[in-house]
């Protein structure tokens, strides 16, 4: 199955058309999923877009660094691109005009099951909840490619909205790790907290499971079709 990774992020630019997801909304087409491939690499204007739309949601992140273009080439390249257990995707408008990202990590062939992580919206798309639906296109396209069977999603406690937008989806939390701040040569890290239970922890990190037959449930036994 991470030969289907693989062969989704080697598509060249002339046929990724064939491996853009759908975005369907009440039978509608309103945007797509294009797969983040090695022409994005020699993108100026995108890696840009993808800089930008980090720094301005450092906040969620775990890690806090400085960002740059050229940092952000070589996380696509080596961490991304060629990653084998590893996808992640444009969020595109009904104009073909990118507005986030998303993507998922850490999939295993063995278990069925992966993290879905770096839903980012970068701008404000035409149709207003189109992350929302680019997730569920994630999903169903996990379920039936992938077959996943199971997907988590860690996200911090504070930010309420994507929370919310999980749970919507079936996903239930499992954990919450309390975290304290740590900087050091200019980087900041959200780590678990040496002594969990003693005081307030700074911040909390959600640890969240989806199951495919609650996600499956929740859009419907048509949702595949």
């Amino acid at each position: 199955m991470k030969e289907i990774l693989r062969t989704y992020k080697e598509t060249p630019a002339s046929s990724i058309s064939s491996r853009c997801i759908p975005i369907v909304v009440k039978g509608t087409v309103r945007g797509r999923l294009r797969p983040i491939t090695m022409d994005t690499i020699h993108n100026d204007a995108e890696i840009k877009m993808l800089t930008e739309w980090r720094e301005a949601s450092s906040t969620w992140f775990t890690t806090w660094f400085p960002v740059s273009e050229e940092g952000t080439r070589r996380w696509i390249e080596h961490q991304v691109v060629n990653a084998d257990d590893r996808i992640l995707f444009f969020v595109e408008d009904e104009e073909l005009t990118p507005v986030g990202q998303v993507g998922l990590i850490h999939y295993d062939e063995d278990k069925k099951e992966c993290e879905f992580d770096n839903l980012l919206r970068g701008r404000k798309g035409k149709f207003g909840n189109i992350m929302i639906y680019a997730l569920i296109a994630l999903g169903t396209w996990s379920v039936n490619e992938l077959n996943l069977q199971k997907g988590y999603i860690h996200v911090m406690a504070d930010n309420f909205r994507a929370i919310r937008i999980h749970q919507s989806l079936g996903a239930e939390e499992v954990e919450r790790i309390p975290l304290i701040r740590s900087e050091e040569n200019g980087v900041t890290r959200w780590v678990r907290a040496p002594f969990p239970g003693e005081g307030t922890p700074e911040r909390e990190l959600v640890t969240m499971v989806i199951k495919r037959e609650t996600f499956i449930q929740i859009l419907g036994t048509n949702f595949m079709n």
